[in-house]
């Protein structure tokens, strides 16, 4: 059975973190369909301000994702918590997929990092610079979702910034700002579950 489609709402109905994938290779062709859709996103003045780095190759992959799991050891002093010894539930899940996923960080045979880019040097950061790209990494995300392939949004590239930037020859005018592995599911598509809507949802003020 396929996993694609192209219903923009189950789509967005089905689109869960991934952080299994299997070693099924992705091709070409379909990446560029993705990072097509990422840049149809809108951006203020039609500026477009990003390139997204496609990292495919195994050593890369695999040193940077040594990299990402010492730098989240060194996090706890090499102390890492049991994640079922957490009392908290959404603490302990969090835990828990920062778990798989950096066990797995590897595993997946395609990594997207995307990128603000500004003219000048350094690329500026902070909420507005968030505000210009991250339109275009959710439409990557349901692009990716509608191809039948699993994503996750990460950002673990702050803490190893410097390799990053010297493994992926990145200029200082371009801000890495999300890790985004990708591949075919070794899990399985929504339905996901969320609060009801009546809990968010406020008309003409902020109501309790």
């Amino acid at each position: 059975m396929s996993n694609q489609t192209t219903d923009i709402y189950e789509v967005m109905q089905t689109q869960r973190a991934i952080r299994r994938w299997t070693d099924e290779p992705v091709d070409r062709d379909t990446i560029e369909r993705i990072i097509q859709a990422a840049c149809w996103a809108p951006s203020g003045s039609n500026s477009q301000p990003w390139g997204f780095l496609v990292v495919t190759d195994d050593g890369i992959r695999q040193r940077l994702a040594t990299a990402i799991r010492e730098m989240f050891s060194a996090r706890f002093s090499g102390d890492m918590p049991n994640p079922d010894d957490i009392d908290d539930l959404t603490t302990r899940r969090m835990m828990r997929g920062a778990f798989n996923l950096f066990d797995n960080f590897a595993a997946a045979p395609v990594w997207i990092i995307p990128c603000l880019v500004r003219p000048e040097s350094p690329a500026p950061s902070g909420l507005l610079a968030g505000s210009s790209i991250y339109p275009s990494i959710q439409n990557l995300m349901l692009a990716a979702r509608a191809e039948g392939l699993g994503t996750v949004l990460t950002t673990p590239q702050d803490g190893i910034m410097d390799q990053l930037r010297a493994e992926l020859n990145i200029p200082d005018n371009a801000l890495p700002v999300a890790m985004i592995p990708m591949g075919h599911p070794n899990a399985s598509f929504g339905p996901v579950t969320r609060k009801p809507l009546h809990e968010f949802l406020h008309w003409n003020g902020w109501n309790d």
